[in-house]
């Protein structure tokens, strides 16, 4: 990682700018050129690489599950390291990636929380922490109208006084879910890691989860110590 390069990806249509190098991040944010964030990617004395993640209006994000992925393919794939199994860190912790052959990238999120928040106004939400706060609204309609209707409001809820990642979502069966997501500091984005986690979570269901958005479908897990697996594909813009 000693040269600086920029790299576009995306991890299901969740498309970003990716700095492999010191340049500020006020500077990148200026190219992004619609995507929805920045990563920065440095070496680590903890792990293979550490990785900060920026939203698109500049705010610092604490977690980014489709963004792990696309470094991850992208440290394996042009030998950055030299083990299809690896360890990248984020403000949210250790986080232990494989690229696997097919290009689809599995990854360890974190140990999620259940938070005892309530809105009034909104008894539908859940709330989960997955190093990042995510709220998940259960709705029988089509999550993509819902996100339009109250999305924003929903995110910039005066309660949150650091913003909210909002999830719309419809139970499609007992292992399966679809979802829009809200992100703060972003918008509606195609896809949310750890948005299809906060919705696996908050199903409560048992083995394998399958959550479905516009940028495709990511599978979740929990491992034996309790920590939420993700998997799913990534690729180059």
């Amino acid at each position: 990682m000693t040269t600086p390069q920029n790299v576009r990806m995306h991890g299901a249509s969740n498309h970003f700018l990716i700095h492999f190098g010191d340049e500020s991040p006020e500077n990148l944010i200026k190219n992004l050129n619609g995507a929805d964030g920045l990563l920065l990617v440095s070496e680590d004395e903890q792990a293979d690489a550490y990785m900060r993640i920026f939203n698109a209006d500049g705010s610092e994000a604490e977690q980014c599950g489709n963004g792990l992925r696309c470094v991850s393919l992208h440290l394996v794939r042009n030998r950055m390291v030299t083990d299809p199994t690896l360890s990248i860190r984020t403000v949210s912790g250790v986080h232990h990636c494989v690229v696997h052959e097919s290009n689809e990238v599995s990854v360890t999120l974190c140990k999620p929380m259940m938070e005892s928040i309530q809105l009034d106004e909104y008894p539908e939400l859940t709330f989960v922490n997955l190093g990042n706060p995510n709220a998940v609204y259960w709705t029988e309609e089509n999550p993509l109208l819902v996100r339009e209707e109250l999305g924003e409001q929903i995110s910039n809820h005066p309660s949150f006084q650091e913003g909210m990642n909002v999830h719309f979502a419809r139970k499609d069966d007992s292992q399966y879910a679809t979802c829009a997501s809200w992100e703060r500091g972003v918008g509606p984005t195609h896809a949310s890691g750890t948005g299809g986690a906060s919705v696996f979570v908050a199903s409560q269901a048992q083995g394998v989860y399958y959550v479905s958005s516009q940028g495709g479908t990511l599978k979740y897990h929990l491992n034996d110590d309790g920590v939420v697996v993700m998997s799913g594909p990534a690729g180059y813009v």
